[in-house]
């Protein structure tokens, strides 16, 4: 483990650099470890090492073994791992997919991923067209106005579902649902067909054609989608854009090891 000396580890990027090398070193650790044991380790005083370790502590970092005094790391930052991983495999995966829907269709290509505020953009390809329409990677969009968020509500966390449905349900434009009950039946219809698409209902004059992409275990990975101004994706989209969408999702829920039963 590298140690870090000379500069004061107190304050600026330097703290911040010195917790994450902190976190490494109690995540390659199999038992808790000691604040003494972690001070030699960096070359450091304890009772600098017991500062980053509180504020660790109180990020929900780590936790503190009250019998022992002892650190390790805490659930939430292997849950932030994970979560960290699942998205890199998804987008390596997906890349390739992504690649050859656009070739075929020309749309731009969106992947993106439910959370429990709205759908997560994680990657976007550019469309063949000298227009560009797309969306911001790193944006998260509506559940209840969006075709990405349509296929969330659909194939996604009950809890999620009724949360959303359970209101309120904003308007952006003339043409959003915001009567629960017209909501729930498009969910169904969604469900059944496999795809969602959502013309002029976050912006007038744009629409999308999402499908569910599935993991290992039949949850929902992510969502794979293409975004278009109306002249090229109608309402409802082509049989061609349903079944190349569609027909990417499943490609890549099968990557990710999906297999229907």
């Amino acid at each position: 483990m590298p140690r870090i000396s000379g500069s004061p580890r107190g304050s600026g990027v330097q703290a911040v650099v010195f917790a994450l090398e902190i976190l490494e070193l109690l995540a390659q650790r199999q038992a808790a470890v000691g604040v003494t044991e972690l001070a030699k380790a960096f070359n450091t005083t304890k009772s600098r090492m017991h500062r980053h370790l509180q504020t660790l502590l109180a990020a929900g970092y780590i936790i503190r073994e009250e019998d022992t005094e002892r650190y390790k790391v805490s659930t939430r930052l292997i849950a932030l791992g994970r979560a960290v991983s699942d998205n890199f495999e998804l987008t390596s995966v997906a890349r390739p997919v992504m690649r050859e829907l656009r070739e075929h269709l020309g749309n731009p290509v969106v992947l993106s991923q439910a959370e429990p505020d709205g759908v997560h953009i994680l990657a976007m390809l550019t469309g063949k067209s000298a227009l560009e329409i797309g969306v911001k990677v790193g944006s998260v969009i509506d559940f209840h106005s969006t075709a990405q968020g349509k296929v969330a509500l659909a194939f996604g966390e009950k809890e999620t579902h009724d949360r959303v449905l359970a209101g309120p349900l904003e308007p952006h434009t003339d043409d959003t649902i915001t009567d629960p009950a017209l909501l729930a039946a498009e969910i169904d219809q969604i469900r059944a067909r496999g795809w969602a698409s959502a013309a002029n209902q976050t912006t007038i004059g744009l629409n999308a054609l999402a499908a569910p992409i599935l993991d290992g275990g039949g949850r929902l990975a992510g969502i794979i989608a293409i975004v278009d101004s109306v002249q090229y994706i109608p309402e409802p989209p082509t049989a061609e854009q349903t079944a190349a969408v569609t027909r990417a999702g499943r490609e890549i829920s099968r990557l990710l090891g999906y297999r229907p039963t």
